[in-house]
């Protein structure tokens, strides 16, 4: 049975991207934040000023399916739990980790595996590094700016911002309209 937050977010319209449209999206951002990463990353730590990035065509379907679900956390915690992001970052982090070295160890199965941190202090099987823990931190915080964009009701200008207060009799959900006059309110 289904609180009345949980019918009122389902009832509201998602006019957003499609689902599709947006795993893609997450590969394609995916793709080149591991381009400007690497590139990054060698300018510091090999003094390469070539500023050359790299990546596999794996992480597309890595950095999409990831961030999808990411995206399913995020709609969940944020909205059915009513968690702040800050409650949120840690099963976020987790999550990744667990995608990444999951990932990993299947693609070095058929020696497809693009990377190796074995030379990097607290890593773990070469697989995930927590060297990497500050680059994961910053990309959470955005997925959850990026999911509430790509999310957008874009109907009327409206972000969807639903606030569970539950009491015994009622739930307050709020449609924040952004220039268009007060909010709206409604209740069950």
């Amino acid at each position: 049975m289904s609180t009345p937050a949980e019918r009122t977010l389902e009832s509201l319209p998602n006019n957003g991207l499609p689902d599709v449209v947006r795993f893609l999206f997450f590969g394609m951002h995916g793709f080149l934040d591991e381009i400007i990463f690497t590139s990054i990353f060698n300018l510091v730590e090999n003094l390469d000023r070539t500023m050359s990035g790299h990546t596999s065509l794996w992480s597309f379907l890595m950095y999409g399916s990831c961030s999808f679900v990411v995206e399913k956390l995020y709609l969940h915690l944020r909205f059915r739990r009513g968690w702040s992001t800050w409650r949120r970052l840690p099963i976020y982090i987790c999550f990744i980790y667990t995608w990444e070295f999951c990932w990993g160890l299947a693609l070095r199965q058929y020696g497809a595996c693009s990377w190796d941190y074995s030379h990097y202090p607290f890593n773990f099987m070469g697989l995930i590094t927590l060297l990497y823990l500050p680059g994961w931190v910053c990309i959470s915080l955005y997925q959850d700016i990026l999911s509430n964009v790509l999310l957008r009701h874009s109907g009327q200008g409206a972000d969807i911002n639903v606030c569970p207060v539950s009491r015994k009799d009622k739930c307050i959900i709020g449609l924040e309209r952004t220039g268009r006059g007060p909010n709206e309110f409604h209740c069950e």
